[in-house]
């Protein structure tokens, strides 16, 4: 017979606390984007959360995951934007001091481009906004989301459910990373980023909650920290690779015709110099360009 864990409680208050990060992160309205970033992870860290009571949850899980999947969507176009903005301007700043590196797109051009994708950034801001003032209908969504966290039956989680979604997600990252060998296509060097930064989550909520819940660290704490630590140099190493390409894709179209071949070449030459670090236990392939 199975145990309840004494995690439950813990876990049930770290899932309350991330509806509770996103309502106020869309309520920011001093600084919208900041707010909107911070929501997608919280999102994201709700979801990963849920998914250590996959059987517990089994019944209420599809509607939620569906519930937070259209949150997060619903914000990836403007987080999107933004990141854009974000990486035009750390790369146009590193290039400024490596000439080589600039393949032709100097200062004034990477400025121009930066403005666009600025007027871009806000006015699909302006245009959420517009739709869902003050974003008061997610606003909305979140606290129908928190309720039903609430109600889930939280008691009835194990130490052992706990510790199989944790060996569940690990092999999911092994997974990825196989798909990865056979084919290193953009879409699955995304699928091994979601993987790998789930399992960085899930291993840093349920140490959390370990600590919180008074319990003493498991036989294996230091192999979950550095898989953690792991996980998360995978998962940056990946996104910062991913960023590139977006800023590229969005050069090649939002730019001039005489000015955006230069941009998408410093961006490509960026791109290319971007490796995910050796160390990393999952590394197998060098990733697409």
């Amino acid at each position: 017979m199975q145990t309840p864990s004494p995690l439950a409680t813990t876990l049930a208050d770290a899932a309350s606390r991330e509806c509770r990060r996103a309502l106020r992160a869309l309520g920011d309205t001093q600084h919208r984007h900041r707010g909107i970033h911070e929501a997608r992870k919280s999102l994201r860290r709700l979801k990963s959360l849920l998914r250590l009571g996959t059987t517990t949850f089994a019944d209420a899980l599809p509607s939620l995951e569906k519930a937070i999947d259209r949150l997060a969507v619903g914000l990836s176009p403007l987080r999107d934007a933004h990141v854009a903005v974000e990486t035009a301007t750390s790369l146009a700043g590193s290039l400024a001091v490596d000439v080589e590196a600039c393949a032709g797109a100097g200062p004034e051009s990477w400025g121009r481009a930066i403005d666009l994708l600025t007027l871009r950034c806000e006015g699909r801001l302006t245009a959420a906004l517009t739709k869902d003032p003050g974003f008061e209908r997610r606003r909305s969504e979140v606290r129908m989301l928190a309720r039903q966290v609430h109600a889930l039956p939280w008691q009835a989680m194990t130490t052992e459910e706990i510790d199989h979604a944790l060996a569940h997600s690990e092999r999911r990252v092994a997974k990825a990373r196989k798909r990865m060998r056979k084919s290193a296509s953009v879409a699955n060097l995304h699928r091994w980023r979601r993987r790998a930064r789930r399992l960085r989550m899930q291993l840093e909520l349920v140490r959390k909650a370990r600590k919180a819940a008074g319990l003493p660290a498991p036989h294996h704490a230091d192999r979950e920290k550095a898989l953690a630590k792991d996980m998360s140099l995978l998962s940056d190493a990946i996104g910062a690779r991913q960023d590139l390409r977006l800023l590229r894709d969005i050069l090649r179209t939002l730019v001039d015709a005489d000015t955006a071949p230069a941009l998408v070449a410093a961006t490509t030459r960026a791109l290319k110099l971007r490796r995910i670090p050796v160390d990393a236990p999952t590394l197998v392939v060098t990733p697409p360009a």
